[in-house]
């Protein structure tokens, strides 16, 4: 199964590595297991060749992919937590291109999901309108 993490500039740490920590785990208990599962084959995309995480550590990035659609894609947390600043990166022509290319691959088959304020980013897709959703920063919309 293939999964597309989207990372964007900014991207909360600890919400990328939780993503990427729980897909591994996953993959290191089917096999001990022994049952017939197929792997989870991750890939971290983003819009460029490389992320600066909200503590600024550098996480080089695969281009996102063309021609292919992953079977999933999920978006982390970015490191913004507050009205403004959040305001302020879905404005950022990179979370744009991002959103445009979330739908992009939802038209052709993806299933998409998002932690924490990782689902601004699929509401500015326009993947969540008409439909319920949740988040942990939503108090104050």
């Amino acid at each position: 199964m293939k999964i597309c993490v989207l990372a964007l500039d900014g991207v909360f740490d600890t919400g990328l590595a939780t993503v990427l920590d729980a897909f591994a785990t996953a993959n290191e208990l089917a096999e001990m297991t022994g049952l017939a599962s197929p792997r989870f084959e991750v890939a971290i995309v983003g819009m460029g060749k490389a992320v600066k995480t909200s503590q600024g550590l550098i996480v080089p990035v695969a281009p996102i992919p063309k021609r292919t659609v992953p079977d999933y894609v999920v978006v982390p947390a970015i490191g913004f937590k507050m009205p403004g600043p959040l305001q302020a990166a879905l404005a950022r022509s990179d979370v744009r291109e991002a959103a445009k290319t979330l739908h992009w691959w939802a038209d052709r088959g993806a299933s998409t999901a998002a932690a924490c304020i990782g689902t601004f980013i699929l509401a500015e897709s326009g993947l969540l309108d008409n439909r319920d959703a949740t988040t942990t920063s939503a108090t104050w919309i």
